[in-house]
């Protein structure tokens, strides 16, 4: 180690020239150990976690554009919000993922391709998805806002329906799909709450693309089969890969619960309904 003052060599682990007694301040353990250069992985654990969800209120703002009315529900995949888009001053729907989904970039990833397809399919029998977006750790969807309610609470109220009502809500959602399907767009978690029922009595699919954005994951991390098991195929149970025809098989099980008032298959658990 060369001195700054007298350009002497140095034993390495000298703390002073032996030349003219000058502090050999690069010889010090801060100065001569190397720093690790941070790996990827270590990169990704330093990371701060996303924000978790917290209560959005009445007039509170989202992302500096969304003013919040009401809160619609809460599910698996996190909450659903009846907002103001500000920007446009048109009334929508937010949804926020839980953190955990926020937190899998490969998932998020998967969204956003399927988002990407699924605002292709525009048809009176489907609602709109607008956006996938990213606030403060969060990400969230934006999608049409459809004013009335969902079929799986009309059945709660009146157990079952009319012949011709079930009728006329199952061809609406015929069409829906007909329409998705010819953009081989998915729907794959088919079933009365993805349903709603507008205040002209016009049936609409929900979420379209948002369930194969889940389905590489197999299953959440609170340990629930993606899908819901009462309206769920065989071959997606089984995980021997699907196409058009298991949305149809979740719509036959939509029909028979709609003039019976009950699903054709129960069980004490996902497995036993599935089996």
């Amino acid at each position: 180690m060369k001195c700054a003052k007298c350009q002497a060599d140095n034993p390495e682990n000298a703390r002073f020239c032996a030349n003219c007694g000058t502090q050999l301040i690069a010889s010090s353990p801060q100065a001569q150990t190397p720093q690790p250069t941070p790996s990827k992985k270590d990169e990704e654990a330093t990371k701060p976690l996303p924000t978790p969800l917290r209560e959005l209120r009445r007039g509170a703002v989202f992302a500096k554009r969304y003013e919040i009315i009401e809160e619609l529900g809460r599910g698996g995949m996190g909450r659903l919000y009846r907002v103001l888009d500000t920007k446009i001053n048109q009334e929508v729907a937010l949804k926020i993922l839980r953190p955990e989904i926020s937190r899998d970039q490969q998932t998020i990833a998967r969204f956003s391709n399927e988002l990407r397809l699924a605002r292709q399919v525009a048809h009176k029998n489907v609602c709109r998805m607008y956006h996938l977006g990213e606030h403060e750790g969060m990400h969230f969807i934006i999608m049409e806002y459809i004013p009335g309610q969902d079929l799986q609470s009309m059945l709660k109220m009146t157990k079952q329906l009319s012949v011709g009502t079930a009728v006329s809500i199952a061809e609406q959602i015929c069409e829906g799909l007909a329409e998705a399907h010819r953009l081989g767009v998915i729907h794959r978690d088919l079933k009365p709450g993805n349903v709603m029922i507008d205040r002209d009595g016009i049936a609409r699919i929900l979420d379209f693309g948002i369930a194969r954005s889940l389905e590489a994951r197999g299953m959440t991390e609170s340990g629930h089969l993606i899908g819901t098991p009462e309206y769920m195929s065989p071959e997606q149970a089984q995980d021997t890969g699907i196409d058009q025809r298991s949305d149809i098989y979740s719509l036959g099980v939509i029909l028979y619960e709609m003039v019976t008032g009950k699903v054709p298959f129960t069980g004490e658990t996902p497995i036993s309904i599935t089996m």
